[in-house]
C-alpha cells in the first residue's frame, strides 16, 4: 500500500521537475568576483580621467598641452572599451547590461576617434568636445554612454554579488543640460 502511494508522488515530482527545471545559478569563484570588482574600479577610474579631460581642456589655449591632455584621455577612453569587453567575457550580463554593452560599442566609436583627432589636431577641440559630450552626456544633450557604462557595471556586479556606485557624469554635461533647460 505504501509503495503504491509513494511511487505516484515520486513520479509526479520527477515529472514536474523535468517539465519546469530549476535554474541553478553558478556561484562565481572568489577570483572571478575579485576580477570583476577590480575591472569595474579600473573602468570607473578611466571614466573619471575622460571626465577630467572634457571638464578642463576647454579652458586650455596651449596646443601642446591640449594634445597632451587628449593623449592621456585617449588611453583612458580605450581602456573603457576594453573594460566593457572584459566584463562581458568574465560574467553573463543580464538583458539590460548586455543591451547597454552592445550600445556602447557605437558610442566608443565616436568618443575614441574624437579624442584621438584632438591629439594631432588641437584646433578641432571644440568640434571634438561636442562629439564626445554628445555621446557621453545624458539625454537630452547626449546619447547617455556614461549611463550605459553604469548599466554594464551594475549587471556585472549583480552577477558576482557585489555593489557598485554608478559612474559620475562630467560637470560639463550638467552645465550644458542646465543651459538647455533654461532656453526652453
Amino acid at each position: 500500500m505504501q509503495f503504491s502511494t509513494i511511487l505516484p508522488i515520486t513520479f509526479c515530482l520527477a515529472a514536474s521537475t523535468l517539465a519546469n527545471p530549476m535554474v541553478l545559478h553558478e556561484v562565481p569563484s572568489a577570483q572571478v568576483k575579485a576580477n570583476v570588482s577590480a575591472q569595474i574600479n579600473k573602468w570607473l577610474h578611466d571614466i573619471k580621467s575622460v571626465n577630467n579631460f572634457v571638464d578642463t581642456v576647454g579652458n586650455v589655449t596651449n596646443s601642446t598641452l591640449i594634445s597632451s591632455m587628449a593623449a592621456t584621455a585617449f588611453i583612458a577612453a580605450q581602456n573603457e572599451g576594453a573594460s566593457n569587453t572584459i566584463l562581458q567575457n568574465d560574467v553573463k550580463l543580464d538583458a539590460c547590461g548586455q543591451a547597454a554593452a552592445e550600445a556602447l560599442v557605437g558610442q566608443f566609436n565616436i568618443i575614441g576617434p574624437a579624442i584621438n583627432d584632438t591629439i594631432s589636431n588641437p584646433g578641432n577641440l571644440q568640434k571634438n568636445l561636442d562629439a564626445i559630450n554628445g555621446a557621453r552626456c545624458p539625454p537630452p544633450r547626449g546619447a547617455g554612454a556614461i549611463s550605459e557604462e553604469g548599466e554594464v557595471q551594475a549587471a556585472a556586479a549583480l552577477a558576482v554579488g557585489i555593489k557598485v556606485h554608478p559612474p559620475q557624469t562630467p560637470t560639463v554635461c550638467n552645465a550644458v543640460t542646465a543651459a538647455t533647460n533654461r532656453r526652453r
